[in-house]
């Protein structure tokens, strides 16, 4: 930086702005100039309407380069910000969905499980009465052929009674 440059400077830092100003600290608007020193040939500046007027007080002076420079500088800032801000918001979204997303499957995994439960009950009620009515089935079944086995063991009883008895009467009468 010159020397011309490096003394505007000092003397804006007492009432400094950062980025491109609109205003003057005392209310009037800035007009945009080019320099005309052999330091600084064409090098633009804002300066107060009024300090033109008045060279004795310091009213706002700032090269436009540097102004952009700075609001490029505030820019970055603002956009470094904005995206630790947006991060640490991804970071609680995706921290909200995975602790969702556990949460829906404990739900689904219950749910499965209490659908898996009913229809093994209703499955194991099926079989039980399948089994209970196969058990009837079999029962009366071999009531029938127990039945029948003692009628026929009852009749055979009476078949062998009766010869006996027919034996013995007829050897006793002969």
């Amino acid at each position: 930086m010159s020397s011309s440059s490096s003394s505007s400077s000092r003397l804006s830092n007492r009432r400094s702005v950062r980025g491109v100003p609109t205003r003057c600290w005392c209310g009037r608007n800035l007009v945009t100039y080019a320099a005309q020193t052999k330091d600084n040939p064409f090098r633009r500046f804002y300066r107060c309407e009024l300090a033109l007027q008045r060279k004795t007080e310091e009213h706002l002076f700032k090269w436009i380069d540097e102004a952009l420079l700075d609001e490029t500088k505030m820019v970055e800032e603002k956009l470094e910000e904005e995206v630790k801000e947006l991060r640490k918001e991804m970071v609680k979204l995706l921290d909200l969905q995975s602790s969702l997303t556990r949460k829906m499957e404990k739900e689904v995994k219950e749910k499965v499980e209490e659908k898996v439960k009913e229809k093994l009950e209703e499955k194991l009620k099926e079989e039980s009465m399948i089994a209970t009515e196969t058990k009837k089935k079999m029962a009366g079944e071999m009531a029938r052929e127990m039945a029948k086995t003692c009628m026929q063991k009852l009749g055979i009883t009476v078949l062998v009674v009766g010869t006996i008895g027919w034996l013995c009467g007829n050897v006793i009468m002969s």
